[in-house]
């Protein structure tokens, strides 16, 4: 598994929001952490994010960037709130979700460079074929 910087700034903002002892504090702290992380890497699960059919150069950059990030930060403040209600302590509940969070990003993140490795290699291995 390759850690990826993105991920580990996803996983930081979401720990530091679980510190946060002020709920109005925490949604500011995971949408800044999903956005940096952003920027460093994209997310390796991306159900959330919507790519827009259209060849307009600031919608299909600024589309993905902001469903995912929003969608990526109502997902775990939503986690956050209902791990915060149990009896396991808030820096407990920091590391296990913004570690938890690094470690399933960045597994989602290698089997997707997988999938379109084995994809390409495909791809590949039929334009030989054809041109023989």
């Amino acid at each position: 598994m390759k850690v990826r910087p993105g991920a580990v700034v996803r996983g930081a903002g979401v720990a530091l929001a679980c510190l946060a002892g002020d709920s109005s504090k925490r949604s500011p702290i995971l949408l800044v952490g999903f956005a940096c992380g952003w920027f460093l890497d994209r997310p390796g699960l991306q159900k959330f994010t919507v790519v827009p059919g259209t060849d307009e150069p600031w919608k299909s950059t600024t589309v993905p960037f902001a469903t995912s990030v929003a969608s990526w930060s109502a997902v775990m403040l939503a986690a956050m709130t209902a791990l915060r209600r149990t009896r396991l302590p808030v820096p407990i509940a920091a590391a296990v979700l913004g570690g938890g969070l690094v470690v399933a990003d960045s597994l989602l993140a290698d089997l997707g460079e997988a999938r379109d490795a084995a994809g390409a290699d495909e791809d590949h291995a039929g334009t030989e074929t054809a041109a023989t």
